[in-house]
């Protein structure tokens, strides 16, 4: 188990995929372009993607939480 958790909030995302051009391992999206959390307890070394992820959101779609 990883010290924190990923999420994606589809009501708010605008499908600019962002996230999964910068975290690929993390996320992916629906027919839709709308987000989607491929882990949502990522390993460590992935913390740095996933913050950035959220922080480029153009939507505010991404959060990284504590675990």
């Amino acid at each position: 188990m990883s010290g924190y958790r990923v999420e994606g909030d589809a009501d708010r995302c605008i499908a600019a995929q962002q996230c999964s051009a910068v975290a690929p391992a993390l996320f992916g999206h629906d027919e839709y372009g709308v987000v989607v959390v491929t882990d949502q307890e990522p390993a460590e070394e992935h913390r740095e993607s996933a913050e950035y992820a959220a922080r480029i959101c153009p939507a505010q779609a991404v959060r990284v939480l504590p675990g």
